[in-house]
């Protein structure tokens, strides 16, 4: 069988490899493990200037199959994630600080990808995503060996390259966006719920849509985005849509040159994600299912959360230039 996390590193000086360990996961398990990496380390072990930016204008991810995603963040406030207590977290089964999402309520997106196999993108010209000599980055990846997901290769293991833009050639920021509706709740009472979500742009001009994809698990049916006006509260016309998915294993992920939507000055994104509730499966249960529902309501309901065979999720990754911030919206 062929590794698809097989991944050569850029050339010396033209950029570096971040590597996870390969990891076993066992049946019945889910995996989510969180890598620290330093960019000052990573340049210098790539023949780079430690002390000078990486300008990240070309991404390639590279992972085995039983992936569900991996992400990488820039690492702002501290709080129980942390790369001072060590370089590599490691947790299973939603116990541990690398599944709790208010560790990076406010740490930026940099990355991401939902495919086995390979991811290979380059930015529009000029346009670069600048990470400074001295930032951390956190790679998170999250596999599972279920009733939903497989793990066909024994081993998880993620392979990324950033590839730099020499600076004379720099003429945009990259910016990115990253919101998660977790007010959801698929229930045996109301099997086919939808629900919308939006998030705004802190730009004083029109900015385009260079990267997307959004992230559900195996209860959603229908993902969509679309352009907003940032002031409207009604879903936008279909002739907004610039994104569609109905697959939660690998949803796709849109990028340039195919993708470029224009949002309008003070604008943002409008996403809508949609489910059809199902029997949980025989390791869950019910019971399992209520015990976690904050509500109390006693109604087999999916509710937010990180673990494949019990929450659900409705989450996107948004890649944008120009940059005015790095806007998380939870």
């Amino acid at each position: 069988m062929t590794d698809k996390a097989q991944l050569a590193p850029p050339p010396e000086g033209q950029g570096f490899q971040l590597e996870t360990h390969a990891t076993e996961v066992g049946p019945g398990v889910e995996q989510q493990d969180c890598y620290f990496f330093k960019v000052r380390d990573l340049a210098e072990q790539a023949g780079m200037n430690p002390d000078a930016p990486l300008n990240l204008h070309r991404v390639q991810i590279a992972q085995r199959a039983g992936s569900h995603h991996m992400n990488i963040f820039r690492v702002r406030s501290i709080q129980g994630l942390d790369p001072a207590k060590g370089a590599v977290v490691r947790n299973q089964n939603g116990v541990g600080e690398c599944f709790r999402s208010s560790n990076w309520a406010d740490w930026p997106l940099v990355a991401n990808s939902q495919i086995d196999g390979q991811l290979d993108w380059t930015f529009p010209d000029g346009v670069v995503n600048e990470l400074g000599p001295d930032e951390w980055l956190m790679l998170q990846t999250h596999y599972v060996n279920a009733t939903t997901q497989a793990m066909p290769e024994g081993a998880g293991l993620v392979r990324v390259n950033f590839w730099h833009l020499p600076q004379e050639q720099v003429t945009a920021q990259m910016g990115t966006l990253f919101a998660t509706k977790q007010s959801i709740r698929v229930c045996a009472s109301n099997p086919t719920p939808s629900y919308d979500g939006s998030c705004q742009f802190n730009s004083n001009q029109p900015v385009h849509i260079i990267g997307a994809n959004g992230h559900f698990h195996s209860r959603g049916k229908k993902f969509d985005m679309y352009l907003w006006d940032g002031q409207s509260t009604e879903p936008p016309p279909v002739s907004d849509k610039f994104y569609t998915s109905e697959a939660w294993d690998e949803p796709p992920m849109l990028t340039s040159p195919d993708l470029d939507a224009l949002v309008p000055e003070g604008g943002g994104v409008w996403y809508s994600c949609g489910y059809q509730w199902q029997m949980p499966a025989p390791s869950v249960g019910c019971d399992k299912l209520n015990e976690l529902d904050k509500e109390g309501a006693d109604d087999c309901c999916y509710t937010f959360g990180p673990i494949v065979e019990q929450n659900e999720h409705c989450n996107i990754f948004v890649y944008y230039y120009p940059k005015s911030d790095d806007i998380n919206c939870f």
